[in-house]
């Protein structure tokens, strides 16, 4: 057996049909199909079981509730196939999808082949492409324009390489190594903690302009949900991908991207009527999880970051410091004068302000009250 499709399957009874179906058109004929039926309370159980008894290339796993992650694993454990590829029960794909990927994968030896896909809304389909000019990646052509680019192209967020599971062909052995230590709480950004990991791996890649993937978007998509425990699921996924990524000789290229794709997921996080406020973003990229900190700055960028601080949960603030502290305890915040900075014992002071030159300045201040220049972190400027 050549492929495995894996589609994990949660309380999706209304699209599943079409999803198994697009599967069964498929113009390549060589593959298993693994329905993982994730405890759903729903009809899915009984249609993926359906399915299985008109096709013996269909296996099917019942399983408990656990999540996306935990169904994947499941799926990857129990195919036999040499390639990957992965269909979200509420998708489908076009006759010629399984066949474009295994040529591909087969003509040009590559770890992974990459396409587009159509994303599905209501009534309106558009094509996404990779932002990644279409070709044959590896060694210098890898470290010199596909590596750099992948995760974060250009703009406040572009992908180089659309973060999708879907979309793409995998070698199974490969792609296991990626989830031997994965976060299975991660359900925000779960394509991603795998995705690019895999591909600073990979020794060839490929990629294509075909877009013959539907992803349906509508509100009850996993996508669709933040919840209360969003920023929870933020800080997981930066402490997973930072530490997949420093395995990498590539960690100088990729820390900048992955700072820029935490900006993308903190923004995401925050609600409609507080974006045209909040354009500003932690550095997540310079301070270590539960390190101690004293924030210096209680203006727009300061406030910024003690919400997300308080959020995530991130880090400690064992003080928050700002040159006008006494008009601000006067309006009832709890900030104290710079020079209490001294008396207290921090990781690091994480500088808030927008302007470089402000920022500057508090640095040069900061070393006259006896703060080491290597402890000391400029925030961000607006993203």
């Amino acid at each position: 057996m050549k492929l495995s499709i894996i589609v994990p399957t949660y309380n999706a009874e209304s699209y599943l049909e079409k999803c198994i179906h697009s599967i069964l058109e498929q113009t390549h004929g060589d593959w298993e199909l693994i329905l993982v039926d994730d405890g759903s309370v729903d009809d899915s159980g009984a249609i993926c079981d359906k399915a299985a008894a008109r096709d013996d290339r269909i296996k099917v796993i019942h399983k408990k509730n656990e999540g996306l992650i935990c169904a994947r694993i499941t799926g990857i454990e129990a195919a036999t196939g040499e390639f990957l590829s992965f269909v979200d029960a509420d998708d489908w794909v076009d006759t010629c999808f399984l066949e474009r990927l295994m040529e591909c994968m087969e003509s040009t030896g590559a770890d992974i082949v990459i396409s587009g896909c159509v994303n599905e809304q209501k009534d309106v389909s558009a094509n996404e492409t990779n932002r990644i000019p279409a070709g044959i990646y590896e060694k210098e052509g890898l470290a010199a324009s596909f590596i750099p680019r992948m995760l974060h192209y250009q703009g406040f967020y572009q992908f180089g390489v659309l973060p999708y599971l879907c979309n793409k062909l995998f070698r199974r052995e490969l792609l296991k190594q990626f989830y031997k230590d994965i976060d299975t709480k991660i359900y925000d950004g779960e394509d991603v903690a795998v995705v690019y990991p895999y591909l600073l791996s990979s020794s060839k890649v490929a990629v294509i302009e075909d877009c013959m993937y539907h992803y349906r978007i509508h509100e009850t998509s996993i996508s669709a949900q933040k919840g209360d425990r969003f920023y929870e699921n933020v800080s997981r996924l930066y402490l997973h991908l930072n530490t997949q990524f420093q395995r990498s000789e590539h960690y100088p290229v990729m820390l900048p991207q992955l700072n820029q794709y935490m900006r993308r997921m903190v923004w995401l996080g925050i609600p409609e009527e507080m974006k045209k406020r909040e354009g500003y973003c932690f550095p997540f990229s310079q301070v270590p999880r539960d390190s101690n900190i004293v924030l210096y700055g209680a203006g727009g960028v300061g406030l910024v970051y003690a919400r997300q601080i308080e959020k995530t949960k991130y880090c400690h603030v064992v003080l928050w410091a700002d040159r006008n502290h006494l008009s601000l305890q006067k309006q009832g915040f709890a900030v104290k004068a710079p020079e209490e900075i001294a008396e207290e014992s921090y990781d690091f002071v994480v500088v808030a302000n927008a302007r470089p030159e402000i920022r500057e300045e508090i640095g040069r201040d900061l070393v006259r009250l006896g703060v080491p220049k290597e402890q000391i972190v400029m925030g961000e400027e607006d993203v």
